[in-house]
Order: C-alpha cells, then structure tokens, then sequence
C-alpha cells in the first residue's frame, strides 16, 4: 500500500508544526524511496545530559522510532532490515548486547510501546492496509495478535500505568490523541483526549498514571502541555501549558519529577516538576542539541542519560 503525503503547505504553516509534526508521517514506500522523517542512519547512541556521547548500542543501522522498556534493561526499536529494505522491530539487551528480531511481516512496523510490566509491546503495522496496532509478547514468543482496528492510521506513544489505556495518535493531518481501553473488542471504539479542531502528539502517562503530557497547539501555538488524568473513571482534565516558545516529543524521568522535550531549535529541555495537589513545573533548563535528523528519543528511567539514533558513531 502505498501511504499519502500528509504534510501539505497550509498545515505546515499553522504556527510552524512542519518539525514537531513529522513524525506523524506514516511509513512510507519501502523500495526506492527516501528515508521517512526521523529515520536516522547511524547507531543507537547514549547522551548525558551534558550531551556527551557515552555509550552506543547495537549494530550501525537505519533506526526511526524507539522505546526503553520500565525497567530501563531493554529498547524496542525500529529498523529497517538492510537486505530485505523492510522496516521491522527489535528488541535489544543493554547487559548482554543481544538484538533480537521482534517482527518479520512484510509490512511496515513501528512506534513499539511496552506495557508497564515490560511483559507485552504494542506497534503498528500496515500488513492489513491499514496502520492498526497489535500486540506480542515481549519475549517474542508466540503470534502477534489484532490489538485494535479503525479506518484511521494509528500510532501508539503509552501504556497507563495500570495497564487499563493506551494513548495513540491518528496518522495524518491534523493529528488527534484518543485514549483507547486496553480489555475490549478489536473495534472497541477510542475517546479524544484533546477538542479534534487542534493538533495533539506524542503523549505519555507520567509514572503515577495521574498527568499525561503531550504536544498541541490548542493554545494558539505548539506547545507542551499536561492534563490530569483520573485512572477510576479514564478522564482528563483541563490542560495547562508548561512552556513558552514551543516544544515537541516530551518524555517523564522515571520517578516523574521531571519532563523533557525536543525544543524548536533541536536542544534537549529539562523541564523540573514540582510536587503538590496541582500541576506546577520549573523553568525550562536547556541540556544539549540532538543531532540532526532526530525526532524520536528516550530517556533513561533516572534521567541521567538519553538515548537516540545518531550519525557517524
């Protein structure tokens, strides 16, 4: 199947979502065309946050979309299989350095997202024509199963806590995050998290299931934001805008104390969370810039070190 260019003039324009945005793109044609936005051809490679390179991990390679497992042992990644050009997931072993093929479809794979035990990994892939998500066992044992069916392309950025929702983003423009019930029929149907009429993005539960932080432009530009999040009901609350000046792909320190985000220039933003009944954060401490090309990141569960595809390591 070939995928449609999403990325038109006008919406590029709206408050410059071109760089935030582009990882909406869904996979594209595998042959003998370009790399997709956030495909990096490189290695996995570890930053502090001073952005010195401290470590790589796994072989050189073409590598776009990843998650760190909960318990900071693990990465699912994917990457697109040098001799066949498929673009599949693999699960790497940072103690023993062991990559493991997750996915073999001929179709495209990405967005691998684990469930909070580190026991399952849910991703999208277009095998069926459409981009729905299904979900394997961690261990790569056993067949991967239909998570969940639409008529809209679909990526997943979290699993809740509990394990009870998962939060994905629709592939297109404009793109809009829906909160889907895990248990549930395959067609079982999603709630918005953010008013359709704005742009929504790259969401994450914080580590106590309580805020979910993401990116939008419903405050007239694009910006991090958060919302409160009731786990006993699945509701969100109203959203407050913890930046100024924009930002993109935010991501919790494993304890939630801290979010960090990909800044318009590319730098790397630490953004400190301040406990108490309601939301309240720091102001913005820049860390380092990414390199080139990169719109797809972790972070380390004690935030000390941040891992990314890069160039030339």
């Amino acid at each position: 199947m070939q995928p449609k260019a999403f990325l038109s003039t006008a919406v590029a324009a709206v408050t410059g979502l071109c760089f935030f945005l582009a990882d909406a793109q869904p996979p594209a044609a595998q042959t003998g065309k370009a790399a997709p936005k956030g495909a990096v051809e490189g290695r996995l490679t570890w930053f502090d946050r001073r952005g010195n390179v401290v470590g790589t991990a796994g072989d050189p390679g073409q590598y776009r979309t990843l998650t760190i497992s909960p318990d900071g042992k693990r990465v699912a990644f994917e990457r697109t299989d040098a001799r066949t050009q498929n673009r599949d997931i693999w699960i790497l072993d940072f103690a023993s350095g062991t990559t493991t093929r997750f996915t073999s479809d001929p179709g495209w794979e990405a967005f691998p997202t684990w469930s909070p035990d580190g026991r399952r990994i849910v991703f999208t892939s277009n095998r069926g024509g459409v981009y729905d998500l299904y979900v394997k066992a961690a261990s790569g044992a056993g067949t991967e199963e239909l998570f969940y069916q639409s008529s809209e392309g679909k990526g997943p950025t979290s699993w809740s806590p509990d394990g009870r929702y998962l939060i994905y983003y629709s592939l297109g423009m404009p793109t809009h995050l829906r909160l889907l019930p895990v248990a549930g029929p395959s067609d079982r149907k999603p709630i918005a998290l953010v008013d359709p009429q704005f742009t929504s993005i790259t969401a994450r539960f914080s580590p106590d299931g309580r805020w979910i932080v993401y990116t939008s432009n419903e405050s007239g530009q694009n910006e991090i934001a958060v919302r409160p999040f009731d786990p006993a009901t699945g509701t969100a609350g109203p959203s407050v805008v913890v930046t100024h000046g924009g930002g993109g792909t935010p991501l919790w320190r494993g304890d939630g104390k801290e979010i960090f985000y990909l800044a318009p220039d590319r730098t790397a933003t630490a953004l400190e969370v301040k406990p108490g009944g309601t939301f309240a954060a720091g102001d913005p401490k820049p860390l380092f810039k990414v390199p080139a090309g990169v719109l797809f990141w972790d972070v380390a569960p004690d935030g000390s070190r941040f891992l990314m595809p890069a160039p030339g390591t």
